[in-house]
């Protein structure tokens, strides 16, 4: 969808894989989940992103369809469950209902999970369609996600620094000063200037206890003047701030 058909893709295990593959040049570009319609923020991505020198380049809308699949034919000889975690969150009432009794293990992702459902005579995994295929696995039920329209939002990430696009989005992480209202002097300088937040997510910062950074994403390109001189005021109230990225906005 983002890349056309000329690119050559390479799976990774895990979205750790991903960063690292990009990092050392290995790939031009990665793409993570970043959040779902459903269950909200991809931890991990975010993590990530405190370390990484990585750039957000672009960000993707793909609707999420889950389906349960094994070498069985049915869910009566089935006593474990795998997928990843978000996967099974995604389908937490169609298991509740129908698989009460099965075993759910969380595994590093969905072809993962289908791979091992593919050993296991007793296992299902609850995957993509590509993936029954890849793996020879029968697809039991589709379409198993609680909501119908349930979908993730993904980010292309590369070392690329894009120009402006004229319809752009731009992602910060900031890191507040140790001091009382901190976050509104940060947040500030966005409603002073016109600059439309869309979304913020706080993460442990991992440098002390009980100690964030907060991911935001505005609307606008951070060349943009009303953009720029926010951050240049949001500034005064972090101790760090880091441009993860401006890309086109398609969210």
């Amino acid at each position: 969808k983002y890349f056309g058909h000329s690119v050559k893709a390479m799976p990774e295990s895990t979205i750790d894989r991903v960063f690292a593959e990009v990092e050392a040049g290995v790939a031009d570009f990665g793409v993570v989940p970043i959040e779902n319609s459903t269950e909200g923020a991809v931890n991990n991505t975010l993590d990530m992103f405190i370390n990484s020198p990585l750039k957000i380049c672009g960000e993707i809308d793909l609707p999420i369809h889950h389906n349960l699949m094994s070498k069985q034919e049915s869910l009566n000889n089935i006593n474990v469950i795998f997928s990843h975690r978000q996967s099974l969150a995604q389908c937490r009432s169609w298991l509740r209902q129908y698989a009460p009794h099965i075993d759910t293990v969380a595994v590093s992702s969905n072809a993962e999970a289908a791979r091992k459902a593919s050993f296991n005579e007793h296992a299902a995994a609850i995957a993509g369609e590509s993936a029954a295929a890849m793996y020879g696995l029968k697809i039991l039920h589709a379409d198993i996600e609680d909501q119908a329209d349930n979908a993730t939002r993904f980010l292309v990430i590369g070392k690329q620094v894009l120009a402006k696009s004229g319809d752009d989005k731009s992602s910060l992480m900031v890191a507040g000063k140790d001091e009382p209202g901190v976050l509104f002097h940060i947040l500030k300088p966005l409603n002073d200037y016109g600059v439309s937040m869309k979304r913020i997510e706080s993460r442990p910062s991992k440098r002390a206890k009980w100690d964030y950074v907060f991911f935001i994403d505005v609307e606008g390109h951070v060349e943009d003047e009303n953009l720029s001189k926010a951050i240049a005021d949001m500034q005064r109230f972090t101790s760090n701030l880091k441009i993860l990225g401006s890309y086109p906005k398609s969210v």
